[in-house]
């Protein structure tokens, strides 16, 4: 598994076709397409923003093989293998393995509070199918478990994981975590810090808006990871966090689905228990993304 990550990994939508029956696969190649055009440097394939819970383990393998074939090696493609059944998370390591993504990302199974002990046991299985260490996704909010600095630390240590999709409840263990050079490489993978995080050293994030708004987030991303020019940065945050904001306080996927077909790339409704954005909440959003200079994607066929 590649051990250096860097840049605006986005957690890419999984377009459904009517109804939500299918994936829509034409679709998701023009997403990646599109990804690949703004300068985004790897993709997330069935991730959170990607409603893997909603999708079949086949499904989950198909997105795969497309994020693989579309992107050609010039973009990372990272597979979320995660579930909450952990023969299915074994199962989609071993197919992300055979069809050569760049790195797994994985969430513990969530219904359960797992102790440490059995996420080692359950790491040790995904880094043994990848041949290496992983992406540990640290969501305390869906887990339960708020594993300390010092587990980090030995997670990496014995070889586990690499990097964290870090997303937790509290910065404190980030920002210390960023300055320890014995835990593993944290990637900014909350909204609110993203801009916090990147300033603080991190080399790259994991979030779902940079599926629709790419190349804000990739030229945040230049003007504070690249440029270390933070009035410049504090310049496009203030047009990037409104949107983000107001798709944390009324839905997330939802909301980057709308999102995107405002913009020229429409990807479907989400699957169910989510229901489609409201027309009231979709022109609020469109007013926001006008205020922020968003115009229309150019996609290749």
């Amino acid at each position: 598994m590649k051990s250096e990550l860097k840049g605006i990994l986005s957690a890419i939508l999984t377009p459904f076709g009517k109804g939500g029956t299918a994936i829509d696969e034409r679709a998701y190649a023009q997403l990646i397409r599109s990804q690949l055009d703004a300068g985004i440097h790897g993709i997330v394939a069935s991730g959170s923003t990607g409603e893997h819970p909603a999708l079949t383990v086949a499904e989950r393998k198909r997105l795969f093989e497309i994020a693989i074939e579309t992107a050609s090696g010039k973009m990372d493609v990272i597979a979320h293998v995660g579930s909450n059944n952990v023969r299915d998370a074994l199962d989609l390591a071993r197919h992300a393995r055979n069809v050569g993504v760049d790195q797994m990302l994985v969430v513990t199974p969530y219904f359960d509070r797992l102790k440490f002990a059995e996420v080692q046991k359950f790491l040790d299985k995904i880094a043994g199918i990848a041949g290496g260490p992983i992406i540990y996704y640290d969501t305390p909010s869906i887990t339960g478990l708020d594993i300390s600095e010092e587990q980090m630390v030995v997670l990496k240590r014995d070889g586990l994981v690499s990097h964290i999709k870090d997303s937790p409840a509290s910065f404190t263990r980030t920002m210390r975590m960023l300055s320890n050079p014995e835990a593993p490489t944290v990637l900014a993978g909350s909204d609110p810090a993203l801009l916090a995080v990147l300033a603080h050293g991190a080399p790259g994030s994991i979030i779902g808006a940079s599926t629709f708004i790419p190349e804000l987030c990739v030229e945040l991303y230049d003007r504070i990871a690249v440029d270390k020019d933070l009035p410049s940065a504090l310049e496009v945050w203030a047009r990037l966090w409104p949107i983000l904001n107001f798709m944390l306080l009324n839905g997330y996927v939802p909301l980057a689905k709308a999102g995107s077909a405002l913009r020229g790339l429409p990807l479907g409704d989400p699957r169910e228990p989510m229901t489609p954005t409201p027309a009231d909440l979709r022109d609020r959003l469109k007013s926001i993304l006008d205020k922020a200079g968003v115009k229309t994607l150019a996609i290749a066929a």
